[in-house]
């Protein structure tokens, strides 16, 4: 008998510990559905695959030359006064509820074509100080576009960018940039998400 009223303490005692201590035992509960039959998608944004810019190079001395390729640009050479600049027109798709988007030149788009290299840093540093854009016709545009549809639309966005090598205010101030060559095959166009 003492040994049956041990062992029914020794249970109530254990039992107590679970309750106190938070163990096996658990109120009821159950849950619902109140996602319903629905799921969510992403827009979109994103540029299709672009055609080749034109080029117009505009001398310091002699005439303009409109419509070059990119083989005649790389046969130029660059001299301090000299401008080029690229016009290209790019289709953005874009799709989404509440979209916003700003277009423009990618940071780094001219970089040295040997990075490390006097010359090549020296040119790059220059054209870069002095590069300028405009979208659809607006000089220093953002080119913001609001998007506000579930449905896909596509924008055409025509963007100039000029490269401007400038006659320095000293003599001998550009001479650092002789012989020097910028590569622009990163030279590309962003649209970055504002809102």
């Amino acid at each position: 008998m003492k040994k049956l009223t041990k062992g029914a303490l020794a249970a109530a005692a254990g039992v107590t510990l679970l309750i106190a201590g938070g163990g096996t035992l658990a109120s009821w509960n159950d849950s619902v559905n109140v996602g319903g039959d629905v799921t969510l998608t992403a827009g979109d944004l994103h540029f299709a695959t672009p055609s080749a810019p034109t080029w117009t190079y505009t001398p310091s001395v002699g005439a303009e030359r409109t419509g070059l390729t990119a083989a005649q640009v790389a046969a130029l050479r660059l001299v301090p006064g000299d401008q080029l600049t690229s016009t290209g027109t790019y289709q953005i798709t874009a799709q989404g509820d509440g979209l916003k988007f700003d277009v423009g030149i990618t940071g780094g788009s001219i970089a040295a074509a040997s990075p490390g290299t006097a010359a090549d840093d020296a040119l790059a540093t220059l054209l870069s100080q002095t590069a300028t854009y405009e979208v659809n016709g607006v000089s220093g545009s953002s080119g913001t576009i609001t998007h506000t549809s579930a449905t896909a639309k596509d924008y055409d966005v025509k963007i100039s960018v000029t490269l401007t090598w400038p006659f320095a205010t000293a003599p001998g101030t550009d001479n650092a940039g002789k012989l020097g060559s910028v590569d622009l095959s990163q030279f590309a166009v962003t649209a970055t998400q504002t809102q």
